[in-house]
């Protein structure tokens, strides 16, 4: 089923847009080369973890994206095609939701 997933992440898009399935791909695969190849195994880049009154806060790389999307899209503002950026972005944000087990996981109590 995840291969499915992973599969189908930029063929369904390219039926709509070549521009928006190459532009989600792209942003899949460079998402996937900086990061870890795991949970536990670091990226290119440090994780962005915070300690917050005994709590850590984890800002996947996914929870950026879609916060920069949701903002791009409130505004209308994009850096480049509109396609090619919204594109991108979630690219990185499903490869961030399908690639690891701890997605979910942004807020935990510290031990």
């Amino acid at each position: 089923m995840k291969k499915m997933a992973k599969l189908s992440l930029g063929a369904v898009p390219m039926l709509i847009s070549l521009e928006l399935g190459l532009s989600l791909l792209a942003g899949y695969f460079l998402a996937k080369f900086f990061s870890g190849s795991s949970v536990k195994q670091p990226g290119r880049f440090g994780s962005l973890v915070f300690d917050v009154s005994g709590y850590r806060v984890h800002l996947h790389h996914w929870l950026v994206s879609g916060a920069i999307l949701a903002l791009a899209f409130t505004f209308n503002v994009f850096v480049f095609g509109p396609s090619l950026f919204y594109g991108f972005l979630g690219g990185v944000m499903a490869q961030g939701i399908v690639s690891y087990e701890d997605w979910r996981q942004v807020i935990w109590r510290e031990r």
